[in-house]
């Protein structure tokens, strides 16, 4: 008697068991299914960290544009200078205008005078005025995250706004 086969109660043969082909078919079938499974798991992890340095590269510049925008409104006027990379932020006072801070860049960090960095990676920052009162700034971050030698996993931001000096002399 074959092994393969056996007997039911009404006396009919049925199989057994499962072929060697069969098995390595199955097998191949869920080792595809499983590759499939983990390419798409790695690529949507390596997806997910992608976004998550842009995001945190764009909060940086955003940050910091947003802490020179909020000076630039307190003061009330402005004084560019080295080719629209410094700016000095001056307020109006009973006494004559004075000094609120100055940025600039500095070995790729953009720094306020007090000597705290905002942000890094800074590869270009332009202000820029045409009355001194309603100021432009422009800046752009990099972050070369990934493999070196290789840019298409790299990152950068260009980020520009616009403010106007609200305090205005009223001596």
């Amino acid at each position: 008697m074959n092994s393969r086969w056996c007997w039911n109660h009404g006396g009919r043969r049925r199989e057994a068991g499962v072929t060697l082909v069969e098995l390595l078919v199955a097998g191949i079938a869920a080792a595809i299914v499983a590759l499939a499974v983990m390419a798409l798991y790695l690529s949507s992890m390596q997806a997910w960290g992608s976004a998550g340095s842009r995001l945190a590269l764009q909060r940086g510049a955003d940050h910091a544009v947003e802490r020179i925008l909020g000076d630039i409104r307190k003061g009330s006027r402005v004084i560019i200078s080295n080719g629209g990379a410094t700016m000095a932020i001056y307020r109006a006072t009973a006494s004559g205008d004075s000094l609120m801070v100055t940025y600039t860049l500095t070995s790729g960090e953009l720094r306020n005078s007090h000597g705290v960095a905002l942000v890094d990676n800074v590869t270009a920052l332009q202000f820029t005025s045409g009355n001194g009162v309603k100021v432009g700034v422009e800046v752009d971050l990099y972050d070369n995250r990934g493999t070196t030698g290789a840019t298409g996993d790299d990152m950068s931001i260009h980020l520009a706004s616009t403010a106007v000096c609200r305090n205005q002399s009223l001596y």
